[in-house]
């Protein structure tokens, strides 16, 4: 009998674009895809039956691309799934005061990336073990907004292993003036407000090949940050896509555009403005206000860490870590005493 939550799971396959097999990694077994997902194995079969990307395995049976199920579960509706509840803990602060976006605070950060796919793989000792070697990016503490309060050092943009640091992030609220920018920012926007362009979860391969993800039209804060930076420049402006952590209950990888006017380094979050100015069924509720901070406002919930064109933040024997290695990152207000 088909439940309530089997229909919308199913529904949500035609809402998004499955990866491209050349870009896929089907190793996500129908267990792993339950928890994520909140749902039955049973339930989670019924996707491969319908037409999600698997492959086969004469062990475990059908294997998924974990990018492919937090798009199911991204776009099912039920509420409860890994990345509604993400989205909804780590968009809640929009809704706060607005004085609170960009008042100092201060956080202790804990990256310390799982090395398993079930979490406790955290504390590993090494890579001798037969798991992998785990090189980490440092937090940018050349950035506007960030003071170092103890941890470190972080001389080397890339570290082994994780670190715990806490840090002072001071917000900025400022807007921008030059047309071209809002040329720019005005198609990147609009192509993910009309749909014509779908923000969705999209694999770290495919995040590297940002225009190819665009002209299939998806895109994610990585892809959608680094198409505006590359038209930023093309526009005659200097811009770099950014990457880090988005603090909250938990850290979250999360992309944005810096770009330079009038020697100010300002802040260009096209997807959190996307998100802001059309809510979803997902649970965020829509807020011009924020949406409208996000061109040019710096917030005090983003840690950017050291990269020149957001590349990914951990690796796994020298590449890009799967999407469950954040599992292994933390962050909450700092404690005083």
């Amino acid at each position: 009998m088909e439940t309530a939550e089997s229909h919308a799971l199913l529904g949500a396959l035609d809402r998004f674009k499955a990866a491209p097999p050349d870009v896929a990694r089907y190793d996500t077994d129908t267990a792993t895809a339950a928890r994520a997902l909140r749902a039955a194995p049973e339930q989670v079969a019924r996707l491969a039956v319908e037409g999600l990307p698997h492959l086969v395995d004469s062990e475990h049976g059908p294997l998924f691309d974990y990018d492919d199920l937090m798009n199911v579960g991204m776009f099912c509706g039920t509420g409860q799934t890994v990345p509604e509840l993400g989205l909804r803990f780590l968009m809640r602060f929009a809704a706060s005061p607005r004085a609170s976006w960009f008042a100092p605070r201060d956080w202790e950060v804990g990256v310390h990336p799982s090395r398993t796919a079930g979490g406790e793989g955290a504390e590993a000792p090494g890579a001798d073990d037969g798991r992998p070697a785990v090189t980490v990016r440092v937090p940018d503490l050349t950035a506007p907004g960030v003071e170092l309060l103890s941890g470190g050092p972080f001389d080397e943009p890339l570290r082994t292993s994780g670190y715990e640091a806490a840090v002072r992030l001071t917000g900025t609220e400022q807007t921008v003036r030059d047309p071209r920018i809002h040329e720019v920012w005005a198609e990147v926007v609009e192509a993910l407000a009309s749909r014509r362009v779908i923000y969705q979860t999209v694999p770290e391969p495919l995040r590297a090949d940002h225009h190819r993800a665009w002209e299939l039209g998806i895109a994610d804060c990585v892809v959608a940050s680094r198409l505006l930076a590359d038209r930023l420049r093309a526009a005659g402006l200097e811009a770099t896509a950014r990457r880090g952590y988005l603090l909250g209950l938990f850290g979250s990888d999360h992309a944005w555009c810096d770009v330079v006017e009038d020697g100010v380094h300002k802040s260009l979050d096209p997807v959190f403005a996307f998100v802001a100015t059309v809510g979803d069924e997902r649970g965020v509720a829509e807020s011009p206000e924020f949406a409208a901070a996000c061109f040019g406002s710096r917030f005090n919930r983003l840690l950017p860490c050291r990269t020149d064109s957001a590349e990914p933040l951990v690796y796994f024997d020298g590449e890009p870590a799967p999407y469950w290695a954040m599992v292994g990152v933390g962050a909450r207000p700092r404690r005083t005493a």
